[in-house]
């Protein structure tokens, strides 16, 4: 399992929005006593939240990386996330995974680089979580279960035993995946919803139990297609 860099490093996190924000407490919390963010929407601030914001962009940073930096990349965009931590790692650059202290995660767990788990986060026996993966706070990865690169497990929502969720998929806040389920690539689960069989690739699911609807924005609203 990937580790948090030693508290002499400093973090260097891409993104800082809301989603940056938490991870650079959960930073701090897991040992990272120096922080900075790089965002180009906020490179005239000084700090967010006490957290200095660089003047240089990413390209500049990727071609002459601070070397005593990791790297850290919070942007919600699952597709955007993984395409970034995997040019940073072609390139070499020390992508940290993060775990919050709060989170409890066993021993037999594994968790990719460019990947974190948030407060009150679960990962059991034989958990996977792939690289650039989100476990949001409170969410439940059981036993052998997987996450896959790029995906994120919103507040709340549970992978029991055994199930597994593609690349870049979304399983929404409170959203519970039974046993041996697998979901594609790319799919989004409803919040609240209950999947119940498998799933392709760039399905839409809501409901209980899930069903497929063909309207993205009936995902966030939790209706039921027409």
């Amino acid at each position: 399992m990937l580790e948090t860099g030693p508290s002499r490093r400093r973090l260097i996190i891409l993104g800082a929005g809301g989603h940056g924000r938490v991870c650079a407490d959960v930073a701090r919390r897991a040992g990272y006593a120096e922080r900075a963010f790089c965002d180009p929407a906020l490179s005239r601030e000084d700090d967010v939240l006490g957290v200095p914001v660089l003047r240089e962009g990413e390209a500049d940073l990727f071609a002459k990386w601070p070397a005593d930096s990791d790297l850290f990349v919070a942007i919600g965009d699952n597709a955007k996330r993984l395409s970034i931590v995997a040019e940073a790692m072609d390139r070499g650059l020390p992508v940290a995974s993060l775990l919050d202290p709060a989170a409890t995660v066993s021993p037999s767990a594994m968790i990719d680089a460019g990947s974190i788990a948030m407060p009150g986060a679960v990962l059991n026996a034989e958990a996977r979580v792939g690289r650039a993966a989100i476990v949001n706070t409170g969410a439940i990865v059981e036993h052998g279960a997987q996450v896959g690169q790029g995906a994120h497990v919103a507040p709340g929502a549970c992978l029991t035993g055994d199930s597994s969720v593609g690349e870049r998929a979304f399983v929404g806040a409170r959203a519970s995946i039974l046993p041996g389920v697998r979901i594609g690539n790319d799919t989004v689960v409803g919040a609240g919803a209950v999947v119940t069989r498998d799933a392709g690739d760039h399905a839409r699911l809501v409901g209980i139990p899930a069903r497929t609807v063909h309207d993205v924005r009936l995902v966030s609203r939790g209706e039921a297609a027409s």
